[in-house]
């Protein structure tokens, strides 16, 4: 009860079914390409609600998984960081977000430092 009690404080409209006006905002968020956590704000849904009525409309479909990285993509990174390309061009080089490249080289230091205390 003390769960529901906190979601219901910040969304109002928390377990309460949709009504039509609401849907029709909705589909108009959607098109306009608002993200589901600004729409669940808007609506006073949790954003899993938001995406659930997305889904059930045929709207939403989940953004896909970023490619794998490959070992060459490793070594090209490392090489960049090491010649202090800022990150921003990192990213564009590799058509990945700035923090999934600061991700990936905080994991390649972590494995390469793993590697060294065996």
């Amino acid at each position: 009860m003390e769960e529901y009690n906190r979601i219901k404080s910040q969304y109002s409209k928390f377990n309460e079914p949709w009504q039509s006006s609401e849907v029709d905002e909705l589909k108009t968020m959607a098109a306009d390409n608002v993200p589901v956590g600004d729409i669940a704000m808007q609506l006073q849904r949790t954003p899993n609600s938001v995406k659930m009525k997305l889904k059930s409309l045929g709207l939403y479909t989940a953004k896909p998984a970023s490619k794998p990285w490959s070992n060459d993509d490793e070594a090209k990174l490392v090489q960049l960081y090491n010649n202090d390309v800022p990150f921003e061009d990192m990213a564009q080089e590799f058509g990945r977000s700035v923090g999934a490249i600061i991700s990936r080289l905080v994991q390649l230091r972590v494995k390469l430092f793993n590697q060294q205390q065996q």
